[in-house]
């Protein structure tokens, strides 16, 4: 896998059906054990990664950053197994200076810094930006 070894901020899938603000407080607390309360969106990424192995294609991800504050404990403990091993090997929590300074071949996305450049230039967008809508069943 491309990724293993790579420095990344928390990230995630989307359980079926789950609303997006709720995904990143569990992916947040799954990587990192730290509760997040997301207070603004810094950006939407459509990402295209030919560099993963995909059944028919490459992977296309749409990924939404979120800023917000935290709490807690920064722990590994409640991290998902892969292949017997802790899904996140390694964790640190990194001043904005030194994960500019890291090497970018050693950075998960490419465009990983260019969020913290946006950060510090106050780009943000309300959270009500997103809509979960869940449509319900036909009635027949």
């Amino acid at each position: 896998m491309p990724d293993k070894g790579k420095w990344n901020i928390p990230a995630g899938k989307l359980d079926y059906g789950e609303n997006p603000i709720d995904g990143v407080k569990r992916e947040v607390f799954e990587e990192s054990g730290l509760k997040f309360t997301p207070k603004a969106i810094l950006g939407l990424h459509s990402i295209h990664r030919k560099d993963v192995p995909a059944k028919n294609s490459s992977t296309h991800v749409l990924r939404i950053i979120f800023t917000g504050e935290f709490s807690g404990e920064l722990t590994n403990e409640h991290g998902e197994m892969l292949d017997g091993e802790l899904e996140i090997a390694e964790f640190a929590w990194l001043s904005l200076e030194e994960i500019l300074a890291i090497d970018d071949s050693l950075m998960r996305y490419h465009d990983l810094k260019d969020y913290i450049r946006d950060f510090l230039a106050n780009k943000t967008y309300p959270l009500e930006l997103i809509t979960h809508l869940v449509q319900p069943p036909v009635a027949k």
